[in-house]
Order: structure tokens, then C-alpha cells, then sequence
């Protein structure tokens, strides 16, 4: 409405703006929105991802209506999910840092744009920009919600993907407000019974008194369902706790790293695969993906001893597998003809005539066998 009465309204307030700000130094709405988040997050604990993130709000949603249907996800206990959040921050900030040090390229420092000067003003007469059309922003939202859901269980996405939400977990470390027990408790356990990210709140209460799982989104559940009313928002002493207990079962050390490294290099096809992937939408199809790999990795070595697959429908389980193959394997294929033919573009603006004819070829190649014609490809 602003935008329509005023012509400018301020850039659209994505936390993926922050990776223009390191690279590039362009200081952006995004990046002053994350500097907000993770300030409140240290004084009042995190709150942002419960209040103010619109995929936990879909998430929430799809966990309502998945309940309702009756569906109940079996969550993974792979530990290294809870440093995929972690690897992925490394690699979409610090990692590009260590290469521009490595090439000698100066860090340009911290500027501001106005709209003329691109993407990253602080108002544009563009609202849309820097935001993803609404097929790609329909799948994100049904991968990162529903899907991951109803797979991984109750915010899964937060959970085993998100970068950001790590960053600011990391900063409600040492937040001083939390949910604390101040009154009686009966042991009736609604506390843990209602919390939204499946924590076993009574369990926290009991060893020290407040809630210190960065997972905790401050969404008050909890507080409203004491019967007592002895569940408040008050000050905690800081403690070196543990962020999180480890799960009860510990898979194989194989199975920990062949999953992490198969979430990684999911990641690397998916992201900015025919110019449209965003990184949100490739994190949450690399770690769907990664845990149906695991997962049938266990089916098919089970299979193997047993001398028939342990599964009901033995025919669908082996025809989604290979289709899941062939698909990875094509996306694969075409994101490597995608970055081959980014690095003879780049030669040839610097006048390579060999480097611009391997790029005509390698983008024809894309046309030819892609799903479909990237709509930033000109042959």
C-alpha cells in the first residue's frame, strides 16, 4: 500500500541481503534486520524466529494441519543434522572470505547504494526485487514446511537447516530472559505437552530452573497452560550448560559422515540450479534429500543380509530410488554445465575468443538437455 501510494517503499527485508553485505560490503535492509535480531535475541532471547519468520509460521501451520490428518513424522537422530546449520553458515560467509584473501582481492568496505546503483539501496521503486518469483516461493515454502514436517519432524527446518536461525541460537546463549519456574510445580507436564518445538521443558525446569534449549521460540505456550501460574519470563542466571542433550540413540560414525557429506554436496547441485534454486529452498532439499539417502542406504544393507528388501512394497521402494538417482544425477549434470559455462563467460569478457565458443557450446548443451529453458540463459 505504501509502495502504491508513494512510488518508493523501503527493499524488501530479506536475511539473505547479510551475504551481500560480507562479500560486497553493500550495507542493506537485510543486513540491518539481522544486526535487530540478533541485538533483541541477546537481551530478551529468541523470540525473532518464533514472532517474526514466516517459514516458522508455515511450519507451525503445516504441523497443525498434518496433526489433524493424523500424520507423525519420525525424526532422525543423525547428530551431524545439528551442524549442517553450522557448516552451512561457514559456507555462505566465511568461506567466500578466505577466497577473495587467498586472490589477493581487496574487502571494498561497508558503502550504501541508492536505487539506481542496483539491488542494494535501502528504498527501492521495485518491491519485489531480490525476492523469488511466486512458483520458486510456492516450492520453497512446501519444501521447508509441509514436506520437512511431515518428514523430520516439528520445525525441522529451524532445526537441521537453517543458518540463520544457528546464528541467532547462538546468541540466545547468553540472553538473561527466559522462561523461568517462579511458583509451584505439580509435575503435570502441559509445559512440555503444548511447546511447538517438541522440548521436553519439564525436563529443563528440573535441572536448572529455566528453559536454556535455543530451540525455545519464546512462544509462551508453556507459561499460558500452567495451571499454577508458577511459569514466567524473567531473568535467569547464565549457566555453560549443554545447548542441547544428545539424542538417545547414536548412529554409526560412517553413517554420521556419508550424511553429512551427502547433504553437502546436495547443497552445491541444488543451489542456484537454472538460475532459480535460492539457498533456503536448496538447504531444505539437501537435507530432505541426504535423510531418504540414509534412510534407504539402511533398506537396501538390511536387504542385503536378509536377501529380500525389509519393506512392504519392495517394487515402489526400488522405482523411487532410481527415479530419485536419475534426478540428482541429471541436476548434477546440468549444474556442472552451468558453472562451466559462468567461468568461459567470465573469460571471454575478458576477450578470450576460445572461451566465448565454449560457452555458445555449453549453454546450447544446457538448452538441450535441462528440463527446461533457465530463464536468464541466452543462447
Amino acid at each position: 500500500v505504501h509502495w502504491r501510494v508513494a512510488g518508493t517503499t523501503l527493499a524488501p527485508l530479506e536475511l539473505s541481503e547479510v551475504l551481500r553485505t560480507v562479500h560486497l560490503g553493500v550495507v542493506t535492509a537485510g543486513f540491518l534486520l539481522m544486526l535487530a535480531a540478533i541485538g533483541a535475541t541477546v537481551r530478551f532471547g529468541r523470540f525473532f524466529c518464533g514472532w517474526g519468520c514466516h517459514l516458522l509460521a508455515i511450519q507451525d501451520l503445516a504441523a497443525t494441519l498434518l496433526t489433524k490428518l493424523g500424520v507423525r513424522p519420525d525424526p532422525p537422530r543423525w547428530r551431524v543434522l545439528r551442524w549442517v546449520p553450522w557448516l552451512m553458515l561457514a559456507y555462505l560467509f566465511v568461506w567466500p572470505l578466505l577466497l577473495r584473501w587467498h586472490s589477493g582481492d581487496p574487502w571494498p568496505g561497508l558503502h550504501v547504494l541508492d536505487d539506481a546503483g542496483g539491488w542494494g539501496s535501502w528504498f527501492t521503486r521495485d518491491p519485489w526485487r531480490n525476492l523469488p518469483g511466486p512458483g520458486v516461493a510456492l516450492v520453497t515454502f512446501a519444501i521447508c514446511g509441509p514436506v520437512m514436517v511431515g518428514t523430520l519432524g516439528l520445525r525441522s527446518f529451524c532445526r537441521d537447516a537453517c543458518p540463520y536461525g544457528a546464528l541467532i541460537g547462538a546468541s540466545d546463549r547468553v540472553a538473561p530472559t527466559r522462561i523461568v519456574l517462579t511458583g509451584a510445580c505439580i509435575q503435570c507436564n502441559r509445559c512440555t505437552a503444548v511447546c511447538p518445538s517438541g522440548l521436553d521443558v519439564l525436563a529443563e525446569l528440573r535441572a536448572t530452573g529455566a528453559v536454556r534449549d535455543p530451540m525455545c521460540l519464546r512462544d509462551l505456550d508453556c507459561v499460558a497452560v500452567c495451571p499454577t501460574g508458577g511459569l514466567r519470563v524473567a531473568h535467569a542466571p547464565l549457566t555453560l550448560t549443554p545447548a542441547r542433550p544428545p539424542p538417545p540413540e547414536r548412529a554409526p560414525l560412517g553413517e554420521e559422515v556419508g550424511l553429512g557429506a551427502m547433504i553437502l554436496a546436495l547443497f552445491l547441485v541444488f543451489r542456484g540450479l537454472y538460475g532459480l534454486v535460492p539457498s533456503l529452498l536448496a538447504l531444505g532439499l539437501a537435507v530432505l534429500f541426504g535423510v531418504a539417502g540414509m534412510r534407504a542406504a539402511r533398506v537396501l544393507s538390511a536387504g542385503l543380509r536378509r536377501g529380500a528388501l525389509p519393506t512392504r512394497h519392495p517394487v515402489v521402494f526400488a522405482t523411487a530410488l532410481v527415479l530419485a538417482l536419475l534426478g540428482v544425477g541429471h541436476s548434477a549434470a546440468i549444474r556442472g554445465l552451468e558453472l562451466r559455462a559462468e567461468s568461459a563467460s567470465r573469460q571471454a569478457s575478458r576477450g578470450d575468443p576460445e572461451a566465448r565458443g565454449e560457452a555458445i557450446t555449453t549453454l546450447t548443451q544446457i538448452q538441450r538437455w535441462g528440463a527446461f529453458t533457465p530463464p536468464k540463459l541466452h543462447p
